[in-house]
């Protein structure tokens, strides 16, 4: 790792620290939406104060800058290893942003825009597993972290790098750790099923 790399890295947490969501809703409403509902500052939560304009437009600005961190790192001369770095940085900035005293969204569009960068082939089996899953579950969240669950499965199936799925790895243990309150509700619904 170069020092060079380093500071790369450490701009591309900075770059996904700024999120989108938290300062759209402040420019239109004047408000904190780390305060309204499910106190994320991505697009869902987003959507449910400024509608469907107002997911687009987060979904879109988080996943930009996913996208742009892989692009610049690679414009930038990055070695391989350090690009999959960028890559966790970038989602773990806008899941812990410095800016916004580290409450910040749940990094799913940042990291499809940084997979998109870097390989969109592979990228695309993130929307197909999840729209596999809504077929049977219905449930547009779940399916969701299942694909990126599955994602660095594919990465190593696919003979990917290993330092690549190393890094897909880590990006969907910090993704899930970030929904643990959604799957926290999500098994304890089911064994409460299963007892009933």
């Amino acid at each position: 790792m170069t020092r060079y790399g380093l500071i790369c890295i450490a701009g591309t947490y900075l770059l996904g620290s700024v999120c989108t969501g938290y300062f759209l809703v402040r420019l239109k409403t004047g408000l904190d939406i780390r305060d309204h509902g499910s106190g994320g500052v991505g697009a869902r939560n987003v959507g449910r104060l400024l509608g469907p304009p107002g997911f687009v437009a987060t979904f879109f600005g988080d996943a930009l800058k996913g996208f742009l961190a892989v692009v610049l790192a690679s414009k930038l001369n990055l070695s391989g290893p350090e690009v999959s770095l960028v890559i966790v940085a970038v989602i773990g900035g806008h899941i812990w942003p410095i800016w916004t005293g580290f409450r910040g969204g749940r990094g799913i569009a940042t990291a499809v825009g940084a997979y998109f960068a870097l390989d969109p082939v592979l990228a695309l089996i993130l929307p197909a597993i999840t729209a596999a899953l809504l077929l049977t579950r219905r449930e547009f969240t779940f399916s969701g972290l299942v694909a990126f669950f599955l994602f660095p499965l594919a990465a190593f199936a696919f003979e990917r790098p290993t330092y690549l799925v190393g890094a897909f790895a880590c990006s969907s243990v910090i993704i899930l750790f970030a929904h643990r309150n959604y799957l926290r509700v999500v098994v304890d619904r089911n064994f409460l099923k299963k007892v009933s």
